[in-house]
């Protein structure tokens, strides 16, 4: 396949991302921008409260699923001085109930405030994780008929009951340029296009990779 300019600045975009960190902690409020608009969510944790921009296709969860005061972990790393969300999930209730132990017993004055919000340096002592993943898949034109939606589908239920791919997010995306051996698929530590993808392979990949 002709790799175009984009895709090449694409990929060179995911290679050169920094190593993502999982942020636990509860969600306080959610970020807006100047124009009232969502942009992601303010997250409190043990240390600090960190301001993370989401994606767009993670936004409408903020609003569907989840209400300030849910305890959740954040895949996230810090670039240019910002922090960006690569995902977001609820916290299992054993994390929650042993977070909340944790902070019961600190003193409140060690505590950081609300409105004290971390934009620039990282976290003292974060927990080591696998690198996230996302993974992109075409949804568009012949690939969306050959079974694009059932791939996300698949994908979207596996990543969410395995807890050793938690790190996983899956994305549904425009053309990949490959239309003729779709249904398509790209993941973001891979620089190629993925081809002939059926549900049950598409996870098989995802698992290799993860």
């Amino acid at each position: 396949m002709k790799r175009t300019p984009d895709l090449d600045r694409i990929a060179s975009a995911q290679l050169q991302r920094p190593q993502g960190v999982v942020l636990k902690g509860q969600f306080t409020d959610v970020l807006r921008s100047p124009k009232g608009k969502i942009k992601g969510v303010c997250l409190q944790t043990e240390t600090a409260t960190y301001a993370i921009k989401l994606p767009k296709y993670l936004r409408p969860v903020l609003v569907r699923e989840l209400t300030p005061g849910d305890f959740v972990q954040v895949w996230a790393y810090c670039e240019a001085e910002r922090w960006r969300g690569i995902n977001i999930l609820p916290l299992a209730e054993p994390e929650q109930s042993a977070l909340q132990a944790r902070w019961q017993t600190r003193d409140t004055v060690s505590r950081p405030a609300p409105n004290q919000v971390e934009t620039a340096t990282a976290p003292e002592s974060p927990a080591l994780h696998p690198k996230p993943l996302c993974v992109q898949v075409c949804r568009k034109g012949t690939c969306f008929k050959r079974g694009g939606r059932q791939i996300m589908e698949s994908l979207e239920t596996v990543t969410a009951a395995d807890p050793s791919l938690q790190h996983v997010s899956v994305e549904g995306v425009g053309c990949l340029k490959a239309c003729k051996k779709g249904p398509n698929l790209k993941l973001s530590n891979a620089k190629k296009v993925i081809s002939g993808v059926t549900p049950e392979n598409a996870i098989a990949l995802v698992a290799k990779h993860a």
